[in-house]
């Protein structure tokens, strides 16, 4: 009998010759196409590279998430211009499955609390929410050539709704955790980047191709060229990205003792560069977060109040006198503060899109009850107009893109009571998880601390913030899972991590 032609042909051998023959085939393929589409050829073999690291990539890309969510970098040359960080938990759900295929033990050791497993079912109600809307209402990507809008805001929210998942499964170590959450802010440099190259004329532009602009530029460009007063959002950005760094990098405690010659100048310099941006909400968000913070880490004693109470005092009285001799950006951020003295093209600035933005909002409670049921949706034109409605005027195109600056509001007019339900559950739990970990902390004393520690109590400051400014003053429906999954995400792996070093039988594991 002669022998087989491929020895072990049910086994290893065919296996061999199969790969074999594939990378022959895909060498000639490459050595034909290359001359022509090289993009192609790098993106094909990029394509299979990662194909064969399915089962071992989840981890990388978890860290990157967290690390390129504050950059600026997109996907070069693609349609609507993704980040790379929803890029990342876009792969994360053929990886996350190849993982758990591979790694069938630690699928069965995955377990899930009660606050857990809650948080992760209102989550998938929304997701549920998302695929009736776009059933019902329909759904199009005009940068793909289609008549109606909403798939980037569809896409994006059920592709991040992996994250919670994502970061629970992995299982970053502390030290990897809070690497990537330092690494991302430095990533915020980016922003500059976007933003001084599209305010400079010429080719300089064309790095835009690979940066993305603050959300705002072009109409802050254009609002220059009509009035003289010039914003860059970047440093909103930058500012409190590297205000967060100083309070991870040292706790409250320290900037009144052994750290303050270095931590409080920089702090100020961060936050006067972020109001710098003209972005009142840029102020709020570092007050708010600081004021949640020194709660959690009990950084208020009697002594400390009065202090507090002295430097604010100092600090508002200080801005009163020198507000009229501020930059004009620095002027539209305070202008919010009652009786102070700016310039009238600062105050009418910001009293105008205040303006707006009211206006906005009452044809937002307009139309609601119409959308009780099922919402609106994203990315869709008004159904009919109200009499008073002016087209193509400034309110109503804000309305018809859908931005309500209202999260409340937003989320029942797009998502109607279910979603609205939904978002409200997982943000409630996950809240209570953030009290957990607050808890969590508290069993060492704060000359214990870590930066992991620090980071915990920070994020969930963080996420307090976030809660009560999206919701009540500034929130977009339409980007609700690009705001609150990956801090959410962060809290619940903190809080694993805090308890893998309690025993079973604590009382505080439990909360």
């Amino acid at each position: 009998m002669p022998p087989p032609l491929f020895p072990g042909a049910d086994g290893l051998g065919l296996r061999r010759w199969t790969i074999a023959v594939v990378a022959c085939l895909i060498a000639i393929w490459a050595g034909v196409t290359l001359a022509e589409t090289p993009y192609l050829v790098f993106a094909g073999l990029a394509g299979l590279l990662y194909v064969g690291t399915l089962s071992v990539n989840a981890r990388p890309l978890a860290w990157l998430v967290i690390a390129l969510q504050p950059a600026a970098l997109i996907v070069p040359f693609f349609p609507g211009r993704p980040f790379w960080w929803e890029l990342c938990a876009l792969l994360a759900w053929p990886s996350l499955l190849a993982y758990f295929l591979v790694n069938r033990q630690k699928l069965a050791d995955l377990q899930f609390d009660r606050l857990e497993k809650r948080a992760l079912l209102a989550l998938l109600g929304y997701v549920g929410v998302l695929v009736v809307l776009m059933m019902y209402r329909g759904v199009g990507f005009r940068a793909l050539g289609g008549g109606q809008m909403g798939g980037r805001f569809y896409t994006q929210q059920m592709v991040l709704a992996v994250l919670p998942l994502l970061m629970m499964s992995t299982r970053l170590s502390k030290k990897q955790l809070v690497v990537a959450v330092c690494f991302g802010w430095g990533m915020s440099l980016t922003y500059l980047i976007s933003d001084f190259s599209f305010s400079l004329n010429g080719s300089f532009q064309r790095v835009l191709y690979f940066f993305e602009l603050p959300t705002d530029a072009l109409n802050f460009e254009l609002g220059f060229e009509a009035t003289g007063l010039r914003r860059y959002q970047s440093f909103g950005f930058v500012g409190v990205a590297m205000f967060s760094a100083i309070l991870v990098w040292t706790s409250l405690r320290d900037l009144t003792t052994r750290r303050a010659l270095i931590g409080l100048p920089l702090a100020f310099a961060m936050m006067a560069l972020a109001v710098s941006s003209g972005h009142r909400t840029a102020f709020i968000e570092i007050v708010s977060t600081v004021g949640f913070l020194a709660f959690f880490q009990r950084f208020w004693t009697p002594m400390r109040v009065i202090a507090g109470l002295v430097f604010a005092t100092v600090i508002v009285s200080t801005l009163y006198l020198v507000a009229s001799d501020l930059p004009l950006s620095v002027q539209r951020s305070i202008s919010f503060l009652p009786g102070v003295e700016v310039t009238t093209l600062a105050r009418d600035n910001a009293v105008d899109t205040l303006n707006d933005r009211i206006e906005v909002l009452k044809l937002a409670m307009h139309d609601m009850p119409r959308y009780l049921l099922i919402g609106r949706g994203f990315g869709m034109a008004r159904f009919d107009l109200i009499p008073s409605d002016a087209v193509n005027g400034g309110v109503w195109l804000q309305y018809m893109n859908g931005a309500f600056y209202n999260g409340l509001l937003g989320s029942i007019l797009k998502t109607g009571v279910v979603g609205f339900l939904c978002t409200g559950s997982f943000v409630l739990w996950v809240s209570r998880i953030a009290v957990h970990v607050v808890r969590l902390v508290w069993r060492q004393g704060p000359d214990e601390w870590t930066a992991f520690e620090r980071l915990s109590l920070f994020v969930c400051a963080q996420w307090f913030t976030l809660v009560w400014f999206f919701y009540l003053l500034h929130g977009d429906a339409g980007s609700w899972a690009q705001v609150f999954a990956l801090p959410a995400s962060l809290i619940m792996l903190c809080r694993r991590l805090l308890m893998e070093e309690l025993p079973k039988d604590d009382d505080v594991v439990n909360p």
